[in-house]
């Protein structure tokens, strides 16, 4: 390798950099190649399990009370103390 980078410093500034550039071409295509044949790997997997965090559940209840006729805006605001408050819903 030595004797390489020594052949290579007694090139002109123009060739260095041309070679300097190919080599790049060289290694940036290698990645791309790997990059695209790892895609049939990875969309073929299934993407990890998350928790459960109940929109599910969220959902049911704002369909059920818009079937009830109680469809209503209801906001969550935080203080600044940082607690969470949520006005009265009347129930």
């Amino acid at each position: 390798m030595k004797k390489y980078f020594d052949h290579i410093k007694g090139k002109p500034p123009h060739e260095r950099r041309q070679h300097a550039m190919q080599v790049a071409g060289i290694l940036t295509a290698l990645m791309f190649v790997v990059w695209i044949s790892t895609l049939g790997i990875r969309f073929a997997s299934t993407p990890p399990q998350t928790a459960d965090s109940g929109d599910a559940s969220q959902l049911a209840n704002v369909a059920t009370a818009a079937s009830n006729g109680q469809a209503t805006l209801i906001v969550a605001t935080t203080t600044d103390d940082g607690y969470s408050t949520m006005p009265n819903q009347g129930q």
